[in-house]
């Protein structure tokens, strides 16, 4: 089966053997999937510079079975995207992120452009914090694990801003004064709740929550799979 000019980022790439390796990458069509770029690690390869995560592709490949082979790639735009201090940790984030979750040959269109929308972001210089909450909501949601952000679960009625939730995972959000057991994860503000419902976080303590409320989500939907990346920023 050959397969040409699609639009791909690279997502990881590891070595094999002398001048191989193996990517890992996403496209709109064919989802995530592995190819195998021969020779493109050697000192005269012309790919050399061009297979590098983050920066727009047109690729090729043909094959069967699980990695099919890199035939070409070329640069979607003249000049990469680049992406400067805490951008780089963080893009590398939402690359392991994807990897994790997004299952292979599983076709989405919506995180393809999400993932590009998301890293054109953080090129572009903007707050970093929300631009990785608001991707972490939207990824689960792709995924089929969307967030109950704005009906309390207990009564069926919406969010207040100025009460307490308990937020229970797989079911949402109970006004702390109806909770009688302690199986939630975490307990915080309705403003914050709605913020993230809205995507307006625009406040301190609404990042601050949503990154608390993220954290533990993603680590229940990783089923224990360490996120590497998270080193970076320390």
């Amino acid at each position: 089966m050959r397969i040409q000019d699609q639009p791909a980022y690279i997502l990881h790439h590891r070595a094999f053997r002398d001048t191989s390796q193996i990517l890992e990458v996403i496209t709109p069509e064919h989802g995530r999937l592995s190819l195998m770029s021969r020779g493109s690690r050697g000192a005269k390869s012309r790919l050399k510079s061009i297979l590098q995560p983050f920066h727009p592709l047109i690729v090729s490949w043909s094959g069967k079975g699980e990695m099919p082979t890199l035939t070409s790639a070329e640069s979607q735009t003249v000049k990469a995207l680049s992406l400067m201090g805490k951008a780089l940790p963080s893009a590398f984030y939402i690359n392991e992120l994807i990897i994790k979750l997004f299952h292979k040959h599983d076709v989405n269109k919506r995180i393809y452009f999400l993932y590009e929308s998301v890293i054109r972001l953080l090129a572009d210089k903007n707050e970093i914090e929300p631009v990785l909450r608001l991707f972490e909501k939207q990824l689960l949601e792709e995924l089929g694990f969307g967030l109950n952000l704005s009906v309390n679960t207990g009564t069926g009625e919406a969010i207040l801003p100025n009460d307490e939730y308990a937020y229970y995972l797989e079911h949402g959000p109970v006004n702390v004064l109806s909770v009688h057991d302690e199986s939630y994860i975490l307990k915080l503000s309705g403003k914050s709740l709605l913020d993230l419902n809205e995507n307006t976080l625009d406040s301190e303590q609404s990042l601050k929550d949503a990154k608390r409320l993220m954290r533990v989500i993603l680590n229940y939907y990783l089923e224990g799979k360490p996120i590497k990346s998270r080193e970076l920023f320390r």
